[in-house]
Protein backbone atom coordinates (compact mmCIF):
# COMPACT_ATOMS: atom_id res chain seq x y z
CA UNK A 1 0.00 0.00 0.00
CA UNK A 2 2.95 2.35 -0.12
CA UNK A 3 3.01 2.87 3.60
CA UNK A 4 5.79 4.16 5.90
CA UNK A 5 7.39 6.31 3.23
CA UNK A 6 8.36 8.78 5.96
CA UNK A 7 10.43 6.22 7.86
CA UNK A 8 13.77 7.78 6.96
CA UNK A 9 12.61 11.22 8.12
CA UNK A 10 11.38 9.72 11.34
CA UNK A 11 14.76 8.05 11.83
CA UNK A 12 16.54 11.38 11.40
CA UNK A 13 14.11 13.05 13.80
CA UNK A 14 14.80 10.46 16.48
CA UNK A 15 18.54 10.80 16.01
CA UNK A 16 18.27 14.58 16.27
CA UNK A 17 16.08 14.34 19.37
CA UNK A 18 18.23 11.80 21.15
CA UNK A 19 21.73 13.27 21.11
CA UNK A 20 23.31 12.02 24.25
CA UNK A 21 23.90 14.90 26.67
CA UNK A 22 21.55 17.63 25.56
CA UNK A 23 19.49 17.61 28.78
CA UNK A 24 22.08 16.18 31.15
CA UNK A 25 22.84 19.03 33.47
CA UNK A 26 25.31 18.37 36.28
CA UNK A 27 25.78 20.06 39.61
CA UNK A 28 29.27 18.60 40.13
CA UNK A 29 32.36 20.70 39.51
CA UNK A 30 36.05 20.03 39.24
CA UNK A 31 37.11 23.06 41.30
CA UNK A 32 34.94 23.86 44.29
CA UNK A 33 34.21 27.59 44.60
CA UNK A 34 31.20 28.13 46.81
CA UNK A 35 29.62 31.26 45.24
CA UNK A 36 30.01 30.01 41.66
CA UNK A 37 28.83 26.54 42.67
CA UNK A 38 25.69 28.01 44.18
CA UNK A 39 24.83 29.87 40.98
CA UNK A 40 25.58 26.80 38.84
CA UNK A 41 23.42 24.53 41.00
CA UNK A 42 20.70 27.19 40.92
CA UNK A 43 20.94 27.15 37.12
CA UNK A 44 20.79 23.33 37.05
CA UNK A 45 17.63 23.39 39.16
CA UNK A 46 16.01 26.00 36.91
CA UNK A 47 16.95 24.06 33.76
CA UNK A 48 15.48 20.85 35.11
CA UNK A 49 12.25 22.73 35.81
CA UNK A 50 12.20 23.94 32.21
CA UNK A 51 13.14 27.59 32.80
CA UNK A 52 16.12 27.50 30.43
CA UNK A 53 16.42 31.28 29.97
CA UNK A 54 16.76 31.89 33.70
CA UNK A 55 19.17 28.96 33.93
CA UNK A 56 21.38 30.53 31.24
CA UNK A 57 21.62 33.75 33.29
CA UNK A 58 22.76 31.80 36.35
CA UNK A 59 25.32 29.79 34.37
CA UNK A 60 26.73 33.00 32.88
CA UNK A 61 27.06 34.51 36.34
CA UNK A 62 28.81 31.35 37.56
CA UNK A 63 31.22 31.46 34.60
CA UNK A 64 32.26 35.02 35.46
CA UNK A 65 32.86 34.01 39.07
CA UNK A 66 34.76 30.77 38.26
CA UNK A 67 36.37 31.05 34.87
CA UNK A 68 38.44 27.90 35.47
CA UNK A 69 35.48 25.62 36.20
CA UNK A 70 34.72 23.45 33.10
CA UNK A 71 31.38 22.34 34.57
CA UNK A 72 30.00 25.86 34.29
CA UNK A 73 30.74 26.03 30.56
CA UNK A 74 29.40 22.52 30.02
CA UNK A 75 26.06 23.33 31.65
CA UNK A 76 25.84 26.66 29.84
CA UNK A 77 26.54 24.88 26.54
CA UNK A 78 23.83 22.32 27.25
CA UNK A 79 21.33 25.08 27.98
CA UNK A 80 22.24 26.88 24.77
CA UNK A 81 21.85 23.65 22.78
CA UNK A 82 18.35 23.31 24.16
CA UNK A 83 17.71 26.83 22.88
CA UNK A 84 19.08 25.74 19.47
CA UNK A 85 21.97 28.18 19.86
CA UNK A 86 24.54 25.70 18.64
CA UNK A 87 27.22 28.24 17.85
CA UNK A 88 27.02 29.57 21.39
CA UNK A 89 27.07 26.02 22.74
CA UNK A 90 30.18 25.16 20.72
CA UNK A 91 31.92 28.27 22.06
CA UNK A 92 31.29 27.16 25.65
CA UNK A 93 32.27 23.53 25.09
CA UNK A 94 35.50 24.72 23.56
CA UNK A 95 36.07 26.91 26.63
CA UNK A 96 35.48 23.88 28.88
CA UNK A 97 38.14 21.96 26.93
CA UNK A 98 40.49 24.94 27.18
CA UNK A 99 40.12 24.86 30.94
CA UNK A 100 40.39 21.04 31.16
CA UNK A 101 41.79 19.39 28.02
CA UNK A 102 41.04 15.92 29.45
CA UNK A 103 37.31 16.52 29.94
CA UNK A 104 35.74 13.84 27.71
CA UNK A 105 32.20 15.07 28.37
CA UNK A 106 33.04 18.52 26.99
CA UNK A 107 34.50 16.94 23.86
CA UNK A 108 31.47 14.69 23.37
CA UNK A 109 29.07 17.60 23.73
CA UNK A 110 31.19 19.68 21.38
CA UNK A 111 30.89 16.89 18.81
CA UNK A 112 27.11 16.71 19.32
CA UNK A 113 26.78 20.47 18.73
CA UNK A 114 28.92 20.26 15.58
CA UNK A 115 26.69 17.46 14.33
CA UNK A 116 23.62 19.64 14.88
CA UNK A 117 24.99 22.34 12.55
CA UNK A 118 25.90 19.72 9.94
CA UNK A 119 29.69 19.75 10.40
CA UNK A 120 29.80 15.98 10.75
CA UNK A 121 33.45 15.59 9.77
CA UNK A 122 34.56 17.98 12.50
CA UNK A 123 32.22 16.25 14.97
CA UNK A 124 33.77 12.85 14.28
CA UNK A 125 37.27 14.31 14.75
CA UNK A 126 36.21 15.70 18.14
CA UNK A 127 34.79 12.30 19.22
CA UNK A 128 38.14 10.74 18.42
CA UNK A 129 39.79 13.17 20.83
CA UNK A 130 37.17 12.41 23.48
CA UNK A 131 37.83 8.69 23.07
CA UNK A 132 41.54 9.32 23.49
CA UNK A 133 41.03 10.99 26.90
CA UNK A 134 38.25 8.70 28.15
CA UNK A 135 38.02 5.45 26.16
CA UNK A 136 35.42 3.91 28.51
CA UNK A 137 32.80 6.66 28.44
CA UNK A 138 29.70 5.11 26.79
CA UNK A 139 28.13 8.49 26.03
CA UNK A 140 31.05 9.38 23.76
CA UNK A 141 30.34 6.34 21.59
CA UNK A 142 26.60 7.03 21.68
CA UNK A 143 26.99 10.56 20.31
CA UNK A 144 29.70 9.41 17.93
CA UNK A 145 27.29 6.82 16.56
CA UNK A 146 24.57 9.47 16.19
CA UNK A 147 26.90 11.70 14.17
CA UNK A 148 27.98 8.79 11.96
CA UNK A 149 24.31 7.92 11.38
CA UNK A 150 23.64 11.50 10.32
CA UNK A 151 26.58 11.21 7.91
CA UNK A 152 24.88 8.06 6.51
CA UNK A 153 27.81 5.91 7.67
CA UNK A 154 25.59 3.14 9.00
CA UNK A 155 28.18 0.41 9.46
CA UNK A 156 30.50 2.68 11.46
CA UNK A 157 27.51 4.00 13.47
CA UNK A 158 26.58 0.43 14.41
CA UNK A 159 30.11 -0.21 15.65
CA UNK A 160 29.91 2.82 17.97
CA UNK A 161 26.46 1.85 19.26
CA UNK A 162 27.76 -1.65 19.92
CA UNK A 163 30.67 -0.23 21.91
CA UNK A 164 28.39 2.11 23.86
CA UNK A 165 26.07 -0.79 24.69
CA UNK A 166 28.94 -2.97 25.87
CA UNK A 167 30.05 -0.20 28.27
CA UNK A 168 26.51 0.53 29.52
CA UNK A 169 23.91 -2.17 28.73
CA UNK A 170 21.33 -0.37 30.89
CA UNK A 171 20.91 2.67 28.63
CA UNK A 172 17.76 2.08 26.49
CA UNK A 173 18.65 4.91 24.10
CA UNK A 174 21.58 3.01 22.55
CA UNK A 175 19.71 -0.14 21.41
CA UNK A 176 16.82 2.05 20.26
CA UNK A 177 19.00 4.17 17.95
CA UNK A 178 20.82 1.06 16.78
CA UNK A 179 17.44 -0.47 15.96
CA UNK A 180 16.50 2.56 13.87
CA UNK A 181 19.65 2.13 11.79
CA UNK A 182 18.75 -1.54 11.23
CA UNK A 183 15.16 -0.65 10.25
CA UNK A 184 16.39 1.77 7.63
CA UNK A 185 18.48 -1.06 6.16
CA UNK A 186 15.44 -3.41 6.27
CA UNK A 187 17.25 -5.72 8.72
CA UNK A 188 14.07 -6.23 10.68
CA UNK A 189 14.96 -9.40 12.61
CA UNK A 190 18.07 -7.74 14.06
CA UNK A 191 16.14 -4.54 14.75
CA UNK A 192 13.59 -6.54 16.77
CA UNK A 193 16.39 -7.74 19.05
CA UNK A 194 17.54 -4.17 19.68
CA UNK A 195 14.05 -2.79 20.40
CA UNK A 196 13.37 -5.69 22.78
CA UNK A 197 16.63 -4.87 24.57
CA UNK A 198 15.44 -1.28 24.82
CA UNK A 199 12.16 -2.38 26.43
CA UNK A 200 13.94 -4.47 29.07
CA UNK A 201 15.35 -1.29 30.56
CA UNK A 202 12.48 1.02 29.67
CA UNK A 203 9.28 -1.00 29.90
CA UNK A 204 6.90 1.57 28.48
CA UNK A 205 9.13 3.24 25.90
CA UNK A 206 6.49 4.05 23.36
CA UNK A 207 8.70 4.45 20.29
CA UNK A 208 10.32 1.03 20.79
CA UNK A 209 6.85 -0.53 20.93
CA UNK A 210 5.88 1.22 17.71
CA UNK A 211 9.00 0.09 15.87
CA UNK A 212 8.59 -3.47 17.11
CA UNK A 213 5.08 -3.45 15.60
CA UNK A 214 6.50 -2.06 12.36
CA UNK A 215 9.30 -4.63 12.16
CA UNK A 216 6.94 -7.54 12.78
CA UNK A 217 4.62 -6.14 10.11
CA UNK A 218 7.50 -6.04 7.64
CA UNK A 219 8.37 -9.71 8.26
CA UNK A 220 4.65 -10.61 8.04
CA UNK A 221 4.34 -11.69 11.67
CA UNK A 222 0.97 -10.02 11.99
CA UNK A 223 0.10 -11.47 15.39
CA UNK A 224 3.10 -9.85 17.11
CA UNK A 225 2.73 -6.70 15.02
CA UNK A 226 -0.83 -6.27 16.28
CA UNK A 227 0.25 -6.95 19.87
CA UNK A 228 2.94 -4.27 19.91
CA UNK A 229 0.85 -1.75 17.95
CA UNK A 230 -1.91 -2.10 20.57
CA UNK A 231 0.65 -1.65 23.37
CA UNK A 232 2.02 1.47 21.66
CA UNK A 233 -1.51 2.87 21.40
CA UNK A 234 -2.18 2.02 25.07
CA UNK A 235 0.95 3.97 26.12
CA UNK A 236 0.15 6.86 23.77
CA UNK A 237 -3.44 6.86 22.43
CA UNK A 238 -2.56 9.77 20.15
CA UNK A 239 0.04 7.78 18.15
CA UNK A 240 -1.52 7.83 14.69
CA UNK A 241 1.29 5.81 13.10
CA UNK A 242 0.63 2.89 15.46
CA UNK A 243 -3.01 2.90 14.32
CA UNK A 244 -1.77 2.77 10.73
CA UNK A 245 0.37 -0.31 11.48
CA UNK A 246 -2.53 -1.97 13.28
CA UNK A 247 -4.87 -1.28 10.34
CA UNK A 248 -2.32 -2.72 7.93
CA UNK A 249 -2.15 -5.91 10.00
CA UNK A 250 -5.92 -6.24 9.67
CA UNK A 251 -5.66 -5.69 5.91
CA UNK A 252 -3.09 -8.47 5.59
CA UNK A 253 -5.18 -10.85 7.68
CA UNK A 254 -8.37 -10.14 5.69
CA UNK A 255 -10.16 -8.36 8.54
CA UNK A 256 -11.84 -5.55 6.65
CA UNK A 257 -14.21 -4.48 9.43
CA UNK A 258 -11.43 -4.20 12.04
CA UNK A 259 -9.17 -2.37 9.58
CA UNK A 260 -11.71 0.34 8.80
CA UNK A 261 -12.80 0.54 12.44
CA UNK A 262 -9.17 1.20 13.45
CA UNK A 263 -8.94 4.15 11.07
CA UNK A 264 -12.25 5.47 12.38
CA UNK A 265 -11.02 5.25 15.98
CA UNK A 266 -7.95 7.33 15.16
CA UNK A 267 -9.74 9.95 13.06
CA UNK A 268 -10.06 12.58 15.78
CA UNK A 269 -6.37 12.18 16.67
CA UNK A 270 -5.22 12.64 13.08
CA UNK A 271 -6.87 15.85 11.94
CA UNK A 272 -3.64 17.22 10.47
CA UNK A 273 -1.88 13.96 9.59
CA UNK A 274 -1.68 13.64 5.81
CA UNK A 275 -0.13 10.17 5.97
CA UNK A 276 -3.05 8.88 8.03
CA UNK A 277 -5.67 10.03 5.52
CA UNK A 278 -3.56 8.70 2.66
CA UNK A 279 -3.37 5.22 4.22
CA UNK A 280 -7.06 5.31 5.11
CA UNK A 281 -7.91 6.16 1.52
CA UNK A 282 -5.68 3.39 0.19
CA UNK A 283 -7.35 0.90 2.53
CA UNK A 284 -10.84 1.98 1.45
CA UNK A 285 -9.71 1.68 -2.15
CA UNK A 286 -8.54 -1.86 -1.52
CA UNK A 287 -12.06 -2.73 -0.39
CA UNK A 288 -13.59 -0.96 -3.41
CA UNK A 289 -15.14 1.94 -1.50
CA UNK A 290 -14.13 4.22 -4.33
CA UNK A 291 -16.01 7.38 -3.31
CA UNK A 292 -15.02 7.19 0.37
CA UNK A 293 -11.43 6.49 -0.62
CA UNK A 294 -11.38 9.53 -2.87
CA UNK A 295 -12.62 11.71 -0.01
CA UNK A 296 -9.76 10.58 2.27
CA UNK A 297 -7.12 10.90 -0.43
CA UNK A 298 -8.38 14.39 -1.17
CA UNK A 299 -8.04 15.34 2.53
CA UNK A 300 -4.49 13.99 2.50
CA UNK A 301 -3.58 16.04 -0.57
CA UNK A 302 -5.03 19.17 1.02
CA UNK A 303 -2.59 18.67 3.91
CA UNK A 304 0.33 17.60 1.72
CA UNK A 305 -0.23 18.41 -1.99
CA UNK A 306 3.21 17.14 -2.99
CA UNK A 307 2.96 13.60 -1.64
CA UNK A 308 3.54 11.36 -4.64
CA UNK A 309 2.17 8.19 -3.02
CA UNK A 310 -1.17 9.85 -2.31
CA UNK A 311 -1.30 11.54 -5.70
CA UNK A 312 -0.60 8.23 -7.45
CA UNK A 313 -3.35 6.46 -5.50
CA UNK A 314 -5.76 9.25 -6.40
CA UNK A 315 -4.97 8.39 -10.02
CA UNK A 316 -5.65 4.72 -9.28
CA UNK A 317 -8.94 5.78 -7.72
CA UNK A 318 -10.04 7.50 -10.94
CA UNK A 319 -8.83 4.48 -12.90
CA UNK A 320 -10.95 2.16 -10.76
CA UNK A 321 -13.90 4.47 -11.34
CA UNK A 322 -13.26 4.28 -15.10
CA UNK A 323 -12.72 8.04 -15.20
CA UNK A 324 -9.79 7.68 -17.56
CA UNK A 325 -9.31 11.33 -18.46
CA UNK A 326 -8.99 12.34 -14.81
CA UNK A 327 -6.72 9.36 -14.09
CA UNK A 328 -4.51 10.36 -16.99
CA UNK A 329 -4.22 13.92 -15.66
CA UNK A 330 -3.24 12.69 -12.18
CA UNK A 331 -0.65 10.19 -13.44
CA UNK A 332 0.83 12.94 -15.62
CA UNK A 333 1.23 15.09 -12.51
CA UNK A 334 2.98 12.20 -10.77
CA UNK A 335 5.42 11.95 -13.68
CA UNK A 336 6.08 15.70 -13.50
CA UNK A 337 7.13 15.27 -9.87
CA UNK A 338 8.90 11.94 -10.38
CA UNK A 339 9.84 11.15 -14.00
CA UNK A 340 10.92 7.65 -12.92
CA UNK A 341 7.66 6.57 -11.29
CA UNK A 342 7.30 3.32 -13.22
CA UNK A 343 3.77 2.53 -11.96
CA UNK A 344 2.41 5.87 -13.12
CA UNK A 345 4.15 5.42 -16.48
CA UNK A 346 2.69 1.93 -16.72
CA UNK A 347 -0.84 3.16 -16.03
CA UNK A 348 -0.48 5.99 -18.54
CA UNK A 349 0.58 3.41 -21.10
CA UNK A 350 -2.45 1.23 -20.31
CA UNK A 351 -4.81 4.19 -20.71
CA UNK A 352 -3.27 5.12 -24.07
CA UNK A 353 -3.49 1.49 -25.21
CA UNK A 354 -7.16 1.27 -24.28
CA UNK A 355 -7.71 4.48 -26.24
CA UNK A 356 -6.01 2.76 -29.21
CA UNK A 357 -3.15 5.28 -29.10
CA UNK A 358 -0.58 2.54 -29.56
CA UNK A 359 2.51 4.66 -30.27
CA UNK A 360 2.21 6.78 -27.08
CA UNK A 361 1.35 3.60 -25.16
CA UNK A 362 4.54 1.98 -26.45
CA UNK A 363 6.64 4.97 -25.42
CA UNK A 364 5.21 4.98 -21.88
CA UNK A 365 5.70 1.21 -21.53
CA UNK A 366 9.33 1.53 -22.62
CA UNK A 367 9.91 4.36 -20.11
CA UNK A 368 8.29 2.26 -17.39
CA UNK A 369 10.52 -0.67 -18.33
CA UNK A 370 13.62 1.54 -18.13
CA UNK A 371 12.63 2.43 -14.55
CA UNK A 372 11.83 -1.11 -13.42
CA UNK A 373 13.17 -4.05 -15.39
CA UNK A 374 11.75 -6.61 -12.93
CA UNK A 375 8.21 -6.48 -14.30
CA UNK A 376 7.95 -9.22 -16.93
CA UNK A 377 4.47 -8.02 -17.95
CA UNK A 378 6.15 -4.96 -19.46
CA UNK A 379 7.57 -7.21 -22.20
CA UNK A 380 4.07 -8.53 -22.85
CA UNK A 381 2.57 -5.06 -23.13
CA UNK A 382 5.39 -3.75 -25.30
CA UNK A 383 4.85 -6.74 -27.58
CA UNK A 384 1.12 -5.99 -27.78
CA UNK A 385 1.86 -2.40 -28.80
CA UNK A 386 4.22 -3.52 -31.54
CA UNK A 387 1.58 -6.04 -32.67
CA UNK A 388 -1.05 -3.29 -32.94
CA UNK A 389 1.46 -1.12 -34.81
CA UNK A 390 2.06 -4.04 -37.24
CA UNK A 391 5.73 -4.19 -36.23
CA UNK A 392 5.63 -7.97 -36.06
CA UNK A 393 9.36 -8.56 -35.75
CA UNK A 394 9.59 -6.49 -32.58
CA UNK A 395 6.34 -7.98 -31.32
CA UNK A 396 7.84 -11.47 -31.69
CA UNK A 397 11.01 -10.33 -29.94
CA UNK A 398 9.15 -9.07 -26.87
CA UNK A 399 6.70 -11.98 -26.72
CA UNK A 400 9.75 -14.26 -26.62
CA UNK A 401 11.36 -12.13 -23.91
CA UNK A 402 8.21 -12.33 -21.83
CA UNK A 403 8.11 -16.13 -22.18
CA UNK A 404 11.81 -16.30 -21.28
CA UNK A 405 11.32 -14.32 -18.06
CA UNK A 406 8.01 -15.91 -17.09
CA UNK A 407 7.34 -19.22 -18.88
CA UNK A 408 4.13 -19.76 -16.88
CA UNK A 409 2.40 -16.56 -18.04
CA UNK A 410 -0.36 -18.03 -20.20
CA UNK A 411 -1.70 -14.78 -21.68
CA UNK A 412 1.50 -14.20 -23.65
CA UNK A 413 1.17 -17.55 -25.42
CA UNK A 414 -2.42 -16.78 -26.43
CA UNK A 415 -1.63 -13.31 -27.82
CA UNK A 416 1.46 -14.64 -29.57
CA UNK A 417 -0.61 -17.42 -31.12
CA UNK A 418 -3.23 -14.99 -32.43
CA UNK A 419 -0.55 -12.83 -34.04
CA UNK A 420 1.06 -15.88 -35.65
CA UNK A 421 -2.33 -16.90 -37.05
CA UNK A 422 -2.65 -13.45 -38.58
CA UNK A 423 0.78 -13.92 -40.18
CA UNK A 424 -0.20 -17.36 -41.53
CA UNK A 425 2.31 -19.15 -39.29
CA UNK A 426 -0.29 -21.71 -38.27
CA UNK A 427 1.95 -24.45 -36.89
CA UNK A 428 3.72 -22.05 -34.55
CA UNK A 429 0.37 -20.55 -33.57
CA UNK A 430 -0.92 -23.98 -32.63
CA UNK A 431 2.21 -24.75 -30.59
CA UNK A 432 1.91 -21.53 -28.61
CA UNK A 433 -1.78 -22.04 -27.83
CA UNK A 434 -1.16 -25.66 -26.86
CA UNK A 435 1.68 -24.54 -24.55
CA UNK A 436 -0.75 -22.26 -22.70
CA UNK A 437 -3.19 -25.16 -22.37
CA UNK A 438 -0.60 -27.50 -20.86
CA UNK A 439 0.45 -24.79 -18.37
CA UNK A 440 -3.11 -24.38 -17.05
CA UNK A 441 -5.64 -26.96 -18.25
CA UNK A 442 -8.15 -25.89 -15.61
CA UNK A 443 -8.38 -22.27 -16.69
CA UNK A 444 -11.64 -21.29 -18.35
CA UNK A 445 -9.85 -18.53 -20.23
CA UNK A 446 -7.07 -20.82 -21.50
CA UNK A 447 -9.50 -23.47 -22.69
CA UNK A 448 -11.60 -20.85 -24.46
CA UNK A 449 -8.58 -19.13 -26.05
CA UNK A 450 -7.11 -22.43 -27.20
CA UNK A 451 -10.51 -23.29 -28.65
CA UNK A 452 -10.54 -20.02 -30.63
CA UNK A 453 -7.12 -20.77 -32.11
CA UNK A 454 -8.19 -24.29 -33.04
CA UNK A 455 -11.39 -22.89 -34.60
CA UNK A 456 -9.34 -20.52 -36.75
CA UNK A 457 -7.10 -23.41 -37.78
CA UNK A 458 -10.15 -25.46 -38.85
CA UNK A 459 -9.75 -28.07 -36.09
CA UNK A 460 -13.47 -27.89 -35.31
CA UNK A 461 -13.87 -31.07 -33.26
CA UNK A 462 -10.90 -30.30 -31.04
CA UNK A 463 -12.02 -26.69 -30.62
CA UNK A 464 -15.49 -27.93 -29.61
CA UNK A 465 -13.91 -30.00 -26.84
CA UNK A 466 -12.02 -27.00 -25.49
CA UNK A 467 -15.13 -24.79 -25.53
CA UNK A 468 -17.04 -27.50 -23.65
CA UNK A 469 -14.19 -27.67 -21.12
CA UNK A 470 -14.48 -23.94 -20.57
CA UNK A 471 -18.24 -24.19 -19.95
CA UNK A 472 -17.83 -27.13 -17.57
CA UNK A 473 -15.32 -25.09 -15.54
CA UNK A 474 -17.53 -22.00 -15.50
CA UNK A 475 -21.13 -22.40 -16.73
CA UNK A 476 -21.57 -18.60 -16.65
CA UNK A 477 -18.79 -17.99 -19.23
CA UNK A 478 -21.21 -17.11 -22.05
CA UNK A 479 -18.61 -16.34 -24.69
CA UNK A 480 -17.56 -20.03 -24.60
CA UNK A 481 -21.11 -21.02 -25.56
CA UNK A 482 -20.69 -18.98 -28.73
CA UNK A 483 -17.60 -21.05 -29.44
CA UNK A 484 -19.67 -24.20 -29.05
CA UNK A 485 -22.26 -22.73 -31.42
CA UNK A 486 -19.69 -21.88 -34.08
CA UNK A 487 -17.85 -25.21 -33.78
CA UNK A 488 -21.13 -27.14 -34.16
CA UNK A 489 -22.08 -24.93 -37.08
CA UNK A 490 -18.82 -25.76 -38.85
CA UNK A 491 -19.30 -29.45 -38.06
CA UNK A 492 -22.83 -29.14 -39.53
CA UNK A 493 -24.38 -30.17 -36.20
CA UNK A 494 -27.14 -27.62 -36.73
CA UNK A 495 -29.75 -29.05 -34.37
CA UNK A 496 -27.19 -29.15 -31.55
CA UNK A 497 -26.11 -25.66 -32.52
CA UNK A 498 -29.69 -24.36 -32.11
CA UNK A 499 -30.03 -26.18 -28.76
CA UNK A 500 -27.11 -24.11 -27.46
CA UNK A 501 -28.46 -20.93 -29.05
CA UNK A 502 -31.80 -21.45 -27.29
CA UNK A 503 -30.00 -22.13 -24.00
CA UNK A 504 -28.25 -18.77 -23.94
CA UNK A 505 -30.65 -16.56 -25.91
CA UNK A 506 -31.94 -14.75 -22.82
CA UNK A 507 -28.43 -14.08 -21.40
CA UNK A 508 -26.20 -13.26 -24.34
CA UNK A 509 -27.80 -10.29 -26.04
CA UNK A 510 -25.33 -7.90 -24.40
CA UNK A 511 -22.40 -9.70 -26.04
CA UNK A 512 -21.68 -8.07 -29.44
CA UNK A 513 -20.27 -11.33 -30.79
CA UNK A 514 -23.57 -13.05 -30.09
CA UNK A 515 -25.53 -10.88 -32.54
CA UNK A 516 -22.77 -11.04 -35.15
CA UNK A 517 -22.65 -14.86 -35.00
CA UNK A 518 -26.42 -15.14 -34.96
CA UNK A 519 -26.81 -13.01 -38.11
CA UNK A 520 -23.96 -14.87 -39.83
CA UNK A 521 -25.55 -18.27 -39.22
CA UNK A 522 -29.12 -17.24 -40.10
CA UNK A 523 -27.90 -15.56 -43.29
CA UNK A 524 -26.01 -18.71 -44.19
CA UNK A 525 -29.07 -20.87 -43.65
CA UNK A 526 -31.02 -18.53 -45.92
CA UNK A 527 -28.46 -18.81 -48.70
CA UNK A 528 -27.84 -22.56 -48.58
CA UNK A 529 -29.83 -24.95 -50.76
CA UNK A 530 -28.89 -28.10 -48.86
CA UNK A 531 -30.57 -27.10 -45.60
CA UNK A 532 -33.48 -29.35 -44.52
CA UNK A 533 -36.96 -28.06 -43.80
CA UNK A 534 -36.50 -29.07 -40.17
CA UNK A 535 -33.53 -26.72 -39.83
CA UNK A 536 -35.37 -23.87 -41.57
CA UNK A 537 -38.35 -24.41 -39.22
CA UNK A 538 -35.96 -24.51 -36.23
CA UNK A 539 -34.46 -21.24 -37.48
CA UNK A 540 -37.90 -19.64 -37.62
CA UNK A 541 -38.66 -20.90 -34.09
CA UNK A 542 -35.41 -19.36 -32.95
CA UNK A 543 -36.29 -16.02 -34.55
CA UNK A 544 -39.68 -16.06 -32.81
CA UNK A 545 -38.04 -16.77 -29.46
CA UNK A 546 -35.49 -14.00 -30.00
CA UNK A 547 -38.20 -11.50 -30.96
CA UNK A 548 -40.16 -12.33 -27.81
CA UNK A 549 -37.18 -11.06 -25.86
CA UNK A 550 -35.78 -8.31 -28.08
CA UNK A 551 -36.97 -5.98 -30.80
CA UNK A 552 -34.61 -6.34 -33.79
CA UNK A 553 -35.45 -5.25 -37.34
CA UNK A 554 -32.76 -7.44 -38.86
CA UNK A 555 -34.15 -10.58 -37.18
CA UNK A 556 -37.68 -9.64 -38.34
CA UNK A 557 -36.38 -9.40 -41.90
CA UNK A 558 -34.52 -12.73 -41.63
CA UNK A 559 -37.60 -14.42 -40.17
CA UNK A 560 -39.77 -13.23 -43.09
CA UNK A 561 -37.21 -14.50 -45.58
CA UNK A 562 -36.99 -17.86 -43.78
CA UNK A 563 -40.79 -18.23 -43.89
CA UNK A 564 -40.73 -17.43 -47.61
CA UNK A 565 -37.93 -19.99 -48.08
CA UNK A 566 -39.89 -22.64 -46.19
CA UNK A 567 -43.12 -21.97 -48.14
CA UNK A 568 -41.27 -21.95 -51.47
CA UNK A 569 -39.71 -25.33 -50.75
CA UNK A 570 -43.05 -26.73 -49.59
CA UNK A 571 -44.69 -25.63 -52.88
CA UNK A 572 -42.15 -27.44 -55.04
Amino acid sequence: MGKFTQLKNKLKKHINDLDGFVKEYSSTTKTVQIPSTAYMNWGVDLARKGDVNAAIDKFKTASMMASQNPGVYINLGIALMNKKDFDGAIKNFRQAVKVDKYNSKAYALWGAALAEIGDLKAAIDIYKLAQKYEPRDPDIYLNWGVSLAKADKKKEAEEKFKKALSLNPLNPTVPFLWGLILVEQERYEEAIQRFNHCLVYSENQHDALYYLSLCYLKIKNYKNSQRYAKQAIEVDPTDVEAYIVLADCYINTNQEELCLHTFKLAEEKAQTNAQFYSNWGIALQRYNYIDNAREKLYLSLQLNPNDIVTLFNMGVNFLMGKEYTQAQEIFSKVIEKDPFHYQALYNLAAIEFNNMNYQPALEFYIRSYDCNKKNYEIYFNIANCYYKLSDFDNAKLYYKKCIEYCPSFVQVYINYANMLLELGENDDAHRKARAAYFIDKNSVYVNFSYGVVLLKLGNFQESLEKFKNAVSIDPTYLIAYLGIVEANYNLNNLQTMFDVFFEIIDRANDIPEFLILQDKILDNILSRHDISKEIVSRSIDYCNKFLELYNNDRVIQIKDELIYKLNSEAGQ
